[in-house]
């Protein structure tokens, strides 16, 4: 196992042929280490449960998607109003979406691989994310994009219920002992450590589906709506910090702007 940067071009070069084969890669990940696919391979589903043990069984990974192909990939007719005003917006996708998981009604048009979606109340389900704003990480995945791999997927680094890794020491023993031939460090700083909050997309409205690195009041203040939180997944750990009333009387994509500038500083 190797561990490299996402500066280093040959090692970005590697890492795609690696997953283009249908192998694993490990890669910081915004605020956590993950582990990177090609969705769309037919093994990477029996990989990836051997990574994380048989308690993960057969979860769908989350899919990294552009703004636009946030949007294609969600039934948004299948959405209360309100809902589908908050996915209508300019900065849903393009920024809300870099700082959280979105679960959602998948739109029945797009041919999804089966093993990135669940079966919810009957239909399917997708969960997606834009990962643009992910300082080194971004830069990896588009190039996976631009090799072919239309799906990239992920999910957290870690054995099925356990604590997600956010240390290096930690993802370079898990890499090794799982024989992962490449990990790509972090490369820039962030002020969150952990798991994105997916934010489910529902007939009713909006519900946390699993806390994360925004809190709950300010990610309110981000969607501009109320969010159901009555049992989320609870989270390892704390959520950033953000300073008393920094988010007051702002919109909500001025929230948004804010919360995603604090939590990537160093991002363009």
């Amino acid at each position: 196992m190797e561990i490299v940067s996402f500066d280093d071009k040959g090692a970005v070069a590697r890492a795609v042929e690696i997953i283009r084969s249908g192998d694993v890669v490990g890669a910081h990940f915004g605020t956590v280490f993950g582990l990177i696919v090609d969705g769309a391979d037919a093994g990477v589903a029996e990989r990836i449960m051997a990574i994380k043990g048989a308690g993960r069984g057969f979860k769908p990974l989350g899919i990294c998607v552009g703004a636009q192909e946030l949007i294609d990939l969600i039934d948004g007719a299948s959405l209360p109003p309100v809902v589908q005003r908050l996915i209508g917006t300019a900065w849903f996708a393009a920024e809300l979406a870099c700082m959280i998981a979105v679960r959602a009604p998948a739109h029945p048009t797009n041919r999804i691989p089966e093993h990135l979606i669940s079966e919810h109340q009957g239909r399917p389900w997708v969960q997606v994310f834009d990962p643009r704003r992910m300082p080194g990480t971004f830069g990896f995945i588009e190039a996976l994009w631009h090799a072919g791999v239309q799906w990239v997927a992920a999910t957290s680094m870690n054995e099925a219920g356990s604590t997600e890794i956010v240390g290096i020491e930690d993802a370079a023993e898990f890499c090794g002992r799982h024989r992962l031939p490449l990990l790509f460090e972090s490369s820039a700083p962030h002020n969150a450590l952990g798991s994105l909050p997916i934010l489910e997309l529902n007939e009713e409205g909006l519900r946390l589906d699993r806390e994360g690195i925004i809190a709950l009041a300010d990610l309110e203040r981000a969607v501009g709506l109320p969010i159901d939180a009555s049992a989320p997944i609870p989270a390892n750990f704390p959520p950033m910090q953000v300073p008393a009333g920094l988010l007051d009387d702002l919109s909500p994509a001025a929230a948004t702007l804010t919360l995603v500038g604090l939590l990537y500083p160093d991002a363009e």
